[in-house]
């Protein structure tokens, strides 16, 4: 069973969405966007794939995922879950107090990924959770207001949480999601050179195989799913900072061809190279 809540405001720049699920279930695309999202787990348990790791996620933990970060979540054994996520962007943020950007910083670019709640924290965050959903449902006059200044009071809660545990380290889930984490780092730093199976084989001693299947089980991602969203990831970033040609993105993205580069952008984006470019130049002049 799958029940789903969605609500936004007026301009779609902040959208929260609850959603509950029985069964076990993973999301199933690599997953990356260009708004920030916070993910707060009120019952189960899920394995969280976040940058260059996985983290264990159990009720009452707050998710912190930055713009463009590559994030999937995967069952954890334990059928079903309930969460709520919300998803804004820098329209939104803009609309905050301008002392909200030092928070915002610490929280989103500060490897604070995931903040642990005892039960009475717990019930403060969802009191401030359970309130946004009423004012985006209800959506009485003022909503937006209200909205913003619930929103502010969590991210104050969760900042000021995160810098006193600041050295309070999560484990890795196991052995196996430790080595992945070393691997996955590896790939982060050299996507741009040619990395196939029998590269990391040889590097980290490992089997082909034994490889495919444990990077599957501690990332939710295929080697090739994974290395492909990582060049994506860069060469959205050059489209958008640099002037660039397309087949010198491709290049420095790490992409055997021209070709193939444009397959697969246009496959995870829905977009070829250059028309990302033009859309974005576009919402930047806006």
């Amino acid at each position: 069973m799958h029940q789903e809540l969605y609500y936004s405001n007026k301009d779609n720049s902040f959208i929260i969405s609850q959603v509950e699920k029985t069964g076990f279930s993973s999301m199933l695309e690599r997953h990356f966007h260009d708004n920030f999202e916070i993910y707060y787990l009120l019952s189960g348990e899920r394995y969280y794939f976040i940058k260059d790791r996985t983290y264990h996620i159990i009720k009452g933990d707050l998710v912190f995922i930055g713009a463009y970060d590559l994030h999937k979540t995967i069952d954890a054994g334990v059928p079903g879950h309930k969460r709520i996520v919300m998803n804004f962007n820098n329209k939104f943020v803009s609309t905050l107090n301008n002392s909200i950007d030092e928070i915002l910083n610490f929280l989103f670019k500060n490897n604070t990924n995931v903040i642990r709640l005892n039960s009475n924290e717990q019930n403060f965050v969802e009191g401030i959770l359970n309130k946004i959903i009423y004012e985006a449902s209800n959506k009485a006059f003022g909503y937006e207001a209200s909205i913003q200044s619930l929103f502010t009071q969590l991210l104050v809660f969760a900042s000021r949480h995160a810098k006193a545990n600041i050295n309070t380290l999560f484990e890795h889930p196991s052995h196996t999601h430790k080595k992945v984490a070393e691997i996955v780092q590896y790939i982060n730093k050299n996507y741009m050179n040619k990395i196939n199976l029998s590269t990391i084989s040889e590097k980290f001693f490992i089997s082909r195989y034994h490889f495919s299947r444990i990077f599957k089980e501690a990332t939710g991602f295929t080697f090739t799913e994974y290395i492909n969203s990582v060049r994506i990831q860069e060469a959205q970033k050059y489209l958008r900072e640099t002037n660039w040609k397309i087949s010198t993105i491709s290049e420095k993205a790490g992409f055997e061809s021209i070709a193939h580069f444009g397959r697969v952008f246009k496959k995870a984006t829905g977009l070829s190279p250059l028309n990302y470019r033009k859309k974005m130049t576009h919402e930047t002049a806006s």
